[in-house]
């Protein structure tokens, strides 16, 4: 059977920041007969509701609080890993600083832009690790 990880706001689990989501519908006829393995590494370490969070250089930050989230994201990252060997498929939410495939916002420590094009941190080792899957980013509506 396909294994499949998905950013779990894309399946519906209210995990962003806000208490939101940003559910998939066509996602459901994609992962039809696979094993899903939902991931939502910033509710795992912040909660939900929670401050967001922006890259900043090459560290997550948390944009209220200022703290750096860097080093637990790639913790969590490695150790999804551990848990989940095979994944052959990643499906993965646009945009956001842990997730996205080549949509999330650097910016230097004066707070302005420098990229709007970049890895989000989690799937950034996910790639390392799952070398054969394939990689999707969703920007659902």
């Amino acid at each position: 059977m396909k294994r499949v990880a998905v950013s779990a706001c894309l399946l519906g689990k209210k995990c962003r920041y806000d208490g939101s989501d940003r559910y998939d519908r066509e996602l459901e006829t994609l992962l039809e007969g696979c094993e899903v393995i939902p991931f939502c590494p910033e509710e795992e370490i912040l909660g939900t509701p929670r401050e967001t969070i922006d890259i900043v250089e090459d560290r997550v930050v948390g944009s209220q609080s200022g703290h750096d989230y860097t080093d637990q994201i790639v913790a969590q990252a490695k150790e999804f890993v551990k848990s989940h060997p095979r994944i052959d498929q990643i499906y993965s939410k646009s945009k956001s600083p842990s997730c996205a495939l080549c949509s999330a916002r650097i910016y230097d420590k004066e707070g302005r832009l420098l990229a709007d094009d970049a890895e989000g941190i989690f799937i950034k080792e996910l790639k390392k690790a799952y070398k054969k899957a394939k990689f999707e980013e969703r920007s659902p509506k």
